[in-house]
């Protein structure tokens, strides 16, 4: 703290004799404390008071006494300088010189004060100075250093309590700090060694008259004392719990009430902040007793009893649920909203508990519907997986039902679910997805052994064959060579007129049974031969002219993919009912195919592809057979 003389001015009552009437009436009844603040009050107001400064001595000893005589010298100086300069009846002085020579004295009079001073105090503490409340007055800095670090180390040894009725925590004084932000011996020691040389004379006239300069060290950290609160606090308080419902393996069970315990945190951080604000180090501990409020509990057991015995009988009558060809048995009463309930009236079921048991069980149901694929074994598709469709629960719904089922009692309940249909896969971006068409023919009338094997190889070797949007079918290409290793036997032909041994004999019957799947699908045949001779067994299931031979070399079947997607030959051979069958998988796009035999002598069959109202496609199969 500083103080600076004020400028004396003249008012019109002046106030220092009162006041030293009032100090000496106190000094006489011994209430020097009193009488010396009634006195520096009168030096405040007046600083070149004699009469003040007199006063004040009175009050004080020693050096300070020596000094406060020394200023009623110089008050009562400068008042004689006044008189002996006193004007004559209606001449007026200028107050600026007044003022300058007042000035002018002060200044003196500090320098005087400032060079007498620092010859004493150069390596000194002034009066008054005290860190905390231990005072360095007079001694010099190296000493006053080893003292406040001497402080330093009690009040790291300090201890503070807190304590309530059942709990005590110890907290160290020195963490409960504010950091100083100079070291505290400078920081003392600055006071009446500043670098202005008034500066130093206000700070030592106020040194010397009395006045204390206190370097405080103990001030509270808020941010400290509120973590050592909140510490005490988790210690100290308990949670209010009302008594509750549990389920345990034996039934429902009730958990008793328990009172809560709580502190007010914030008195609490006030009187913890007073108490490091007052600590002293000559005390070894000080202690800070709080008083903890109860917090009774809204519900005790004896209210839940009647709740706790209809959850019992709830729990007796289990609900049967079923879904799809799966069933579970359910605790009604554990999809009750128990902590809701405040009676049996008011118990109703729990929505959360019931989304929750639907979701489990929707887990369990759904099947995941499966996109088509298709089984490849080298370049061919041996087999078209069609997408399988899945289902789930339908939650919604299942919601609703579970919720009616526990409110009207009833002892089981279907829950809905709901058909989900398989995505698109392979098969569907490929355009595999219904039958074209498909051939059949029979050979029971004309079978052997090695026959039926060539028809059966025949068959396997385009069975599978994938076909591209305009790409063309050869069957000659398809199967290739005709060799005893890929399975081919010695059957019979007819090369000339003649029936002649061939290996791969009958393997016309495949090229026939292709030429009438393509004929019903509305493909585009590019080429096809009829035999040489009228075959009945061809005759079987078709009229005549449904026919297709085919030679290594010679003719050939070709048919052209005329759709927009893709399609795929699949060939069924069963040897024991002799009959093989040619299908077309592909996407319709709305062709339907009429055949009529031709009458009249000639043998052959018409096609006419039907699109819309109209025929798109009037050809004809003629056959001229020589025998």
């Amino acid at each position: 703290m500083q103080m600076s003389l004020p400028p004396r001015h003249a008012p019109m009552t002046d106030p220092v004799p009162p006041l030293l009437k009032l100090g000496y009436a106190a000094l006489h009844a011994a209430h020097e404390i009193q009488a010396e603040a009634l006195f520096r009050r009168a030096v405040e107001l007046d600083p070149l008071s004699e009469a003040a400064w007199r006063a004040l001595a009175d009050t004080q000893f020693g050096a300070r006494r020596g000094i406060c005589l020394r200023w009623a010298e110089y008050a009562a100086a400068q008042q004689g300088t006044t008189a002996k300069r006193a004007l004559r009846p209606g001449q007026r002085r200028p107050a600026l010189a007044r003022h300058y020579r007042a000035a002018g004295a002060a200044v003196g009079f500090a320098l005087l004060l400032v060079i007498g001073t620092d010859i004493a105090y150069r390596e000194r503490y002034l009066p008054g100075v005290r860190v905390g409340s231990t005072y360095l007055e007079y001694q010099s800095a190296a000493d006053g250093a080893r003292v406040v670090h001497e402080r330093q180390r009690a009040m790291a040894q300090r201890v503070l309590t807190l304590r309530t009725a059942q709990t005590r925590m110890d907290v160290p004084l020195s963490t409960l700090l504010q950091e100083h932000p100079i070291p505290l011996p400078r920081a003392a020691f600055a006071y009446g060694h500043e670098p202005s040389v008034m500066r130093r004379a206000m700070t030592r006239f106020r040194a010397f008259a009395g006045f204390k300069h206190v370097v405080d060290d103990t001030v509270p950290s808020q941010v400290a004392v509120d973590a050592a609160v909140a510490r005490f606090a988790r210690q100290v308080e308990r949670e209010r719990r009302d008594a509750q419902l549990r389920h345990t393996p034996t039934g429902w069970q009730i958990e008793p009430e328990i009172t809560g315990r709580a502190l007010d945190e914030q008195q609490m951080a006030l009187g913890l902040a007073r108490l490091v604000d007052t600590a002293d180090v000559q005390v070894e501990s000080s202690v800070l007793t709080v008083e903890t409020q109860h917090v009774p509990p809204t519900r005790v057991a004896a209210d839940l009893e009647p709740l706790r015995q209809h959850l019992n009988t709830l729990a007796a009558q289990p609900l049967m649920v079923l879904a799809g060809d799966q069933r579970w048995t359910l605790d009604r009463s554990l999809l009750m909203d128990v902590h809701a309930a405040t009676s049996t009236e008011a118990l109703e079921p729990s929505q959360r508990l019931i989304h929750e048991q639907i979701e489990q069980i929707a887990r369990q149901v759904v099947v995941a519907p499966r996109p088509s694929h298709l089984v490849r074994e080298g370049g061919r598709v041996r087999s078209i997986m069609l997408g399988q469709a899945g289902h789930e629960l339908d939650r919604d719904v299942a919601v609703r039902q579970l919720t009616v089922a526990l409110t009207t009692n009833a002892e089981s309940v279907q829950l809905a679910l709901r058909d989900l249909p398989p995505p698109p896969g392979e098969a569907e971006q490929l355009g595999l997805i219904e039958e074209l068409g498909r051939g059949e023919s029979q050979f029971l009338t004309y079978s052997s052994s090695e026959r039926d094997a060539n028809v059966q190889t025949g068959g396997a070797e385009i069975d599978g064959v994938l076909i591209a949007p305009g790409q063309t079918f050869s069957f000659t290409q398809t199967i290739g060579d005709i060799t005893w290793e890929e399975g081919y036997r010695w059957g019979e032909m007819i090369e000339a007129g003649v029936v002649v041994p061939s290996l791969g004999g009958g393997i016309c019957q495949v090229s026939t049974t292709m030429f009438r799947a393509a004929f019903w699908s509305g493909l585009e045949i590019i080429e096809r031969h009829h035999h040489t001779w009228r075959l009945p067994w061809y005759e079987v299931d078709a009229p005549p002219g449904m026919d297709s031979t085919i030679a290594l070399g010679g003719p050939d079947l070709k048919v052209r993919n005329n759709t927009q997607h893709h399609i795929l030959i699949k060939v069924e051979t069963d040897l024991e009912q002799k009959r093989q069958t040619v299908i077309i998988y592909g996407t319709r796009d709305g062709r339907r195919v009429a055949m009529e035999p031709i009458v009249g002598g000639n043998i052959g069959v018409r096609r006419h592809v039907i699109q819309g109202d109209e025929a798109v496609v009037d050809e004809t199969y003629m056959s001229y057979y020589t025998q």
